[in-house]
């Protein structure tokens, strides 16, 4: 008998300590960010409209409008660099079954045509399309981005890459492969920000501006 109330005692003073260590999940994720930090990119929560909400999704049981959103990690890699008129603009992944309309500019990739950016991403599409090498780059970067990757903006400050971190690698890989995976994609969305850092700076830079003087 007390060797059972010691057990007992021991199981309540050692779980929380179990409960509180972090997952595989965790250390996979603190992993990846610190590598991404290495490497440079800086990172945010943010949100993105969701281009397929269902009638549930948009209007409660009560009848209250709602603004159906998801959760991701936003990549940043920052131009570094004054631009001048630079474009904003914000590309989704656009679902199989649409239920807002949208406006595709490359293959499966477009933005909402209603809604809090949608002026915004208009104007950033003109502004882009006065650029055809940088444009050009732009959605070629873009269809070549994994499926992990569900939206890609860039503007005067920088490029970002809307990334579902846990959907980069297969769960079922041994932790360290998992990491390895991701970090691979990783190092191939930081080569292709300089990229198109590269031609927003010649496009709208400092040094575009004294070339075209």
């Amino acid at each position: 008998m007390v060797w059972l109330i010691i057990i007992g005692a021991l199981a309540l003073a050692i779980g929380p300590i179990f409960y509180m260590l972090p997952s595989a999940q965790d250390r996979y994720l603190a992993g990846l960010r610190q590598q991404a930090r290495n490497l440079g990119f800086s990172m945010q929560l943010r949100r993105l409209p969701t281009l397929n909400p269902t009638a549930e999704d948009r209007v409660s049981a009560s009848g209250r409008l709602r603004n159906p959103v998801v959760d991701c990690m936003c990549y940043e890699w920052m131009v570094r660099q004054p631009l001048q008129n630079a474009p904003d603009l914000l590309l989704q992944r656009i679902p199989t079954d649409p239920t807002v309309p949208v406006q595709e500019l490359a293959s499966g990739w477009g933005f909402a045509k209603l809604g809090e950016r949608s002026a915004l991403d208009q104007a950033g599409l003109v502004t882009l399309s006065a650029q055809q090498s940088l444009q050009n780059n732009f959605f070629v970067c873009v269809e070549k981005l994994p499926s992990s990757v569900i939206a890609v903006g860039l503007n005067a400050a920088a490029v970002s890459f809307y990334w579902k971190e846990s959907a980069a690698a297969d769960r079922h890989l041994e932790a360290a492969e998992r990491l390895q995976v991701a970090q691979t994609q990783l190092e191939s969305l930081r080569d292709q920000a300089m990229a198109i850092c590269t031609d927003l700076v010649n496009a709208f830079g400092s040094r575009a501006d004294s070339t075209a003087d």
